[in-house]
């Protein structure tokens, strides 16, 4: 395996061979882009409203992940542009100027993050067939902003589950916390940035699938699950042994430790843990003294998202989603930064992504679920504030419809909460409506800008998005109430929450299409199963048909890791059901309504047989199916024309088969299967 491994790593580094651009991007010749000239610096004025156009819709977003480097005086990110990934650093002393670009073929990148002002890293991954198994493989790459050279980085454990547990602030070395395969627990490794030296400073530990190091870089505690139950272990100085701790404080339902810090040079932190309430919270920690303090933030009825770490282990903030994303500051500091931000960008959702080590220069998004938002630079010396780069430039000042949070009880009396897209200029009486799940299942749907939201609603449809069951942000006992209920719980609070808009009188019951991608896929194919008298049409992208073949694939996708570490009883639950039963492709006889199935060639998250062969099936029967494979497609698009080819295509089918204007006639005739 190890020299696989290798293998892997050399064409890692010819992969990332920097690229000098011959021109800049066309996105930055936008009135909002980074140093055009004539910027606004307040937010932007409205246009007039007009069409939404699907190309402008169907754009990919062009910017992603934008990080600031501790100095302040860079800004890396992965942009997409004419069906190419690349990674682009902007220097902002020089903001004309082209941003150096790193190429980014054939591997996902998965993160990106700096070490120290001149070096980058960056996550990477793809799948490759080992022993005639499918196994994903990452690697780390490690950047020099000076000559711009790459070194994949060997962690000497090999394929699986590379994780940067700590970067030295001056970007000299890394710790890795490694394992060779799913089922080895992970040692921990320090790399030598500039040399690319490797040497093992933690030894794996049954059971202990994450290490925590401090501020110094000393590995201090790993935590370890068995029999869902939670075991500290703890040292305080380098080279002490590590000690069992609280093996008693954490109850034996699954409770979860998602975080640890520490105090610089104290035995004190926090943790991040869902063990007292279910739902995930801040603690203090004192680990000399065994003593878990009050909570030092949660929310009563969502998870924290994330602690906001200041450089000396000090706890900043918090961010969490209720209806929409908030952050909770702590630090004084940065109560008074976010407050500026409000008051110049009001009306808007503005997160700090990241600042500069001193503070003086912040990097924030501001935008809203019916705005696609765009990255601003703020100068606290200065006090200014600066557009840097809208994701998505094409749609930059067009009107969207809004986005309204949405609750509801479902049939067990259980609060669920989503989101209602309605289209403008129509009475919300009776409307078209579009039944739209997320992926996952165990994710959630927050309230973000999403263009298939705003794509269908400008073309006269009502969107529901529900958080239903399983989903995740609502603490261990929601996602709990999903164990086993992929077919069945799940798809009952989809329909619970169209029967609550039917009452209302917003939605006509008898017009109401699914869609959906990933996991929303497989529902979008399994709830017309189950009801097809309440479906019209329904439309899976990268769905799931197999659901035994896909855990045989790649059982990742099953679980909720955040919430408990294991995966086959997140599909199955506690009594093994016959995944057959609730597996489109084993009751395709059952499909009786209109279907648009869609995938990528390159998916490497559900294979695309996941779809071809639901389709061969359906073909058998002469079913009512349109299918389409894009030969460059991911689990997601990764060029605009296949973008723009599928919207086409979801327009037309919805206009068959559930038209947005008068009441529809019946369906159309049978579309052959190819």
């Amino acid at each position: 395996m190890g020299d696989w491994s290798s293998k892997f790593g050399r064409l890692l580094a010819l992969a990332f061979v920097p690229l000098l651009a011959a021109a800049p991007l066309g996105a930055q010749t936008t009135a909002s882009s980074p140093g055009a000239p004539g910027q606004s610096e307040t937010a932007r004025a409205p246009a007039a409203t007009a069409p939404l156009p699907i190309e402008s819709l169907a754009e990919l977003p062009g910017l992603a992940n934008p990080v600031l480097s501790p100095d302040g005086q860079r800004i890396a990110a992965r942009i997409t542009g004419g069906g190419v990934n690349r990674i682009a650093v902007w220097d902002l002393r020089a903001l004309q100027a082209m941003p150096h670009f790193l190429s980014q073929t054939g591997y996902e990148l998965l993160w990106l993050r700096w070490a120290g002002p001149n070096r980058l890293l960056l996550g990477v991954g793809t799948r490759a067939s080992y022993e005639g198994i499918s196994v994903p493989v990452t690697r780390i790459v490690a950047v020099e902003t000076g000559g711009w050279t790459a070194r994949a980085l060997d962690t000497g454990r090999g394929i699986i589950g590379d994780d940067v547990i700590f970067v030295d602030p001056a970007g000299a070395y890394v710790l890795v916390s490694s394992q060779p395969t799913w089922d080895q627990s992970p040692a921990v490794v320090r790399i030598d940035l500039a040399t690319g030296a490797a040497v093992r400073v933690q030894e794996p530990r049954l059971g202990v699938w994450n290490w925590y190091a401090d501020g110094n870089g000393v590995v201090r505690a790993g935590v370890a699950y068995s029999t869902n139950q939670i075991t500290l272990y703890y040292r305080t100085h380098a080279g002490d042994p590590l000690r069992r701790i609280d093996s008693r404080r954490y109850p034996q339902d699954g409770s979860v430790i998602d975080m640890i810090r520490f105090v610089q040079n104290t035995d004190r932190g926090i943790i991040v843990t869902n063990a007292v309430t279910g739902r995930f919270a801040v603690y203090g920690y004192d680990f000399t003294t065994d003593t878990r303090g009050n909570a030092i933030f949660e929310h009563p009825s969502v998870d924290v998202s994330v602690a906001l770490m200041g450089p000396g282990g000090e706890l900043n903030g918090v961010a969490y989603d209720d209806d929409r994303p908030h952050i909770h500051w702590i630090n004084p500091d940065y109560q008074r930064l976010q407050a500026t931000l409000d008051r110049a960008l009001p009306g808007k959702t503005n997160m700090v992504a990241n600042a500069s080590t001193d503070g003086q220069r912040v990097l924030f998004w501001s935008g809203a679920a019916d705005d696609p938002g765009t990255y601003y630079i703020y100068d606290r010396a200065a006090q200014r504030i600066q557009p840097f780069m809208s994701p998505y430039e094409a749609l930059v000042d067009r009107h969207f419809a809004p986005v309204r949070p949405i609750s509801f009880r479902n049939r067990d009396g259980v609060e669920l909460h989503g989101y209602l897209t309605l289209p403008q200029g129509r009475e919300a009486r009776g409307l078209p409506l579009v039944l739209m799940p997320h992926g996952g299942p165990f994710a959630r749907d927050s309230w973000t800008f999403d263009p298939w939201v705003q794509f269908l609603a400008s073309r006269g449809y009502a969107v529901l998005q529900v958080n239903f069951r399983g989903s995740t942000g609502y603490g261990r006992d929601f996602v709990e109430r999903g164990i086993g209920q992929w077919g069945s719980g799940m798809i009952d609070d989809l329909e619970d929450g169209v029967d609550w808009l039917v009452r209302e009188g917003t939605v006509d019951g008898g017009r109401v299409c699914v869609v959906g991608a990933s996991y929303g896929g497989y529902a979008a194919l399994w709830a017309p199963i189950r009801k097809p008298e309440r479906y019209r049409c329904a439309v899976s992208f990268a769905g799931i048909s197999d659901i035994g073949a896909m855990l045989r694939y790649d059982n990742r996708r099953f679980t909720a890791t955040r919430y408990a570490r294991e995966w086959r009883r997140r599909v199955q639950g506690d009594d093994a059901i016959d995944l057959g039963a609730i597996s489109p492709l084993r009751q395709a006889d059952r499909i009786r309504v209109p279907l648009l199935i869609a995938h990528g060639e390159k998916d490497t998250n559900v294979p695309p047989s996941q779809s071809r062969d639901l389709i061969r099936a359906l073909a058998r029967r002469n079913a009512r199916v349109e299918s389409v494979f894009y030969p460059e497609g991911g689990h997601g698009f990764t060029r605009a024309q296949d973008s723009i080819d599928f919207l086409r295509r979801l327009e037309a089918f919805l206009a068959r088969h559930n038209p947005a204007g008068a009441a529809p006639a019946a369906a159309a005739p049978a579309t052959p299967a190819r």
